[in-house]
């Protein structure tokens, strides 16, 4: 990637999360990043094609930093640091309370097929993931099947959440909704770590 093309998707990153895509229009994106229309436009098609880019960027560095927590961590104690990796990350910036980039995407493009088609991807992918970190804290595949989809909601829900009640008591909750699920759940595997 280049630096300008860079440059545009960090700043338009910070611009749609803060400010909204509706109201973040690409001359704004192209102002703040000190770049000329022309070099978006070699870059993407247009918005749509900005806010995908937006999207990937994200989602690479989302799963990069809740994989980074999860390093090192062995049954219940490797998923339930999929948690910790969201508060990270929802912390890293004040006043990132705004929820989930994806879904506001969609929400704000509902007739945009790129848009819907990416947040769909990175949702399926999110699912995905959770199932990986479970296979990957000792769980057998089916039990990852079964759980993957709750633990998934419960980290989305905390997301929908932050906005109401702050980062840190909406994550809190979940993962102890998540801890009692896999405390509960005669599938956790017997090298589980207590919390």
């Amino acid at each position: 990637m280049s630096k300008k093309r860079d440059t545009l998707i960090a700043t338009a990153d910070r611009l749609f999360y803060t400010e909204g895509f509706a109201a973040t229009g690409i001359d704004r994106v192209v102002s703040v990043a000190g770049v000329a229309l022309g070099t978006l436009y070699r870059h993407f098609d247009g918005k749509a094609g900005l806010v995908v880019g937006v999207l990937d960027y994200r989602e690479t560095a989302f799963f990069a930093r809740l994989d980074e927590t999860a390093a090192g961590k062995e049954g219940r104690d490797r998923v339930l640091s999929l948690f910790d990796g969201l508060l990270s990350w929802a912390e890293q910036k004040p006043g990132n309370e705004n929820g989930c980039l994806f879904l506001r995407a969609a929400s704000e493009h509902p007739e945009e097929p790129a848009i819907r088609t990416r947040v769909l991807k990175h949702k399926k992918t999110y699912l995905t993931f959770c199932r990986k970190h479970l296979r990957e804290g000792g769980w057998d595949a089916a039990a990852a099947r079964r759980l993957a989809p709750r633990i998934f909601l419960l980290l989305e829900g905390a997301v929908a959440t932050c906005g109401f009640l702050g980062n840190r008591i909406a994550i809190k909750q979940a993962r102890d909704a998540a801890e009692d699920l896999l405390s509960q759940d005669p599938s956790t595997p017997a090298m589980q770590n207590r919390s």
